[in-house]
This record gives structure tokens, sequence and C-alpha cells, in this order.
């Protein structure tokens, strides 16, 4: 049920002409604002990103996480996981960005244009 409503959805959003938001977070590093989009590869330091946010996955499905498609949004492309597409949300981006940098900062804020999704 839960494929047909996401599909239902899909079809509603293209036969309406409806433009879908992209999830933007914004957050502060040494002093700048930094804004990343979902799946956003444009930060000079996103392949660091990416591999702080594959250790943090693998941790956690280590430790017994399960990962959720019910808060997927829309159907996997071609080479796309339902783990790649929910750690590519924006608000994990700069939380990886926070992470990696030195020294670690003492809190992280992040700011979203849209609601956290349940699995962030």
């Amino acid at each position: 049920k839960h494929e047909e409503a996401k599909t239902f959805r899909s079809n509603q959003i293209e036969e309406l002409g409806v433009k879908v938001k992209v999830g933007l977070s914004w957050t502060e590093i040494k002093g700048h604002i930094v804004q990343l989009k979902a799946h956003d590869h444009s930060h000079p330091q996103s392949t660091e990103i990416y591999a702080k946010i594959d250790r943090l996955k693998s941790k956690a499905i280590e430790n017994g996480f399960i990962f959720d498609s019910s808060w997927m949004t829309r159907s996997l492309n071609e080479n796309e996981t339902i783990e790649s597409v929910l750690c590519g949300h924006s608000e994990l981006l700069v939380i990886a960005l926070n992470l990696i940098q030195k020294p670690a900062p003492k809190f992280i804020q992040v700011v979203k244009n849209l609601r956290v999704c349940g699995h962030c």
C-alpha cells in the first residue's frame, strides 16, 4: 500500500505541475553560513562529508539500525538504495560537515527550510 501511495503522490504532483521544494539546510562553520541541499556534492569537502556519513551509516547498521523506507518520498532511481537516499538529506550533510571540522565544534546548529523527517 505504501508503494501505491507513493506512486499516486508522484503522479498527482506530475499532473498538477507542482514543483517539489528541495530540502535545504544551513549551518555555521568557522563564522561562515554554509547551505547544502539534499544530495549536494558542490561543497569543497563533499568527499569527506560523504565518507563521514558512510562511517556513521556503517556504525548505525552494526548497532542494529534499520533504514525505514516509509520516510522515502519518491521512488528509487536505478543506482540508488534506501540508505543512499535517506543519508543524502541536507540536514545529515551539514551535520557531517560539522563533524569533520578541526577543531570539532562545541555545538551544532542546523536550520531547515522544510520539516525534518523521522529518519533524520
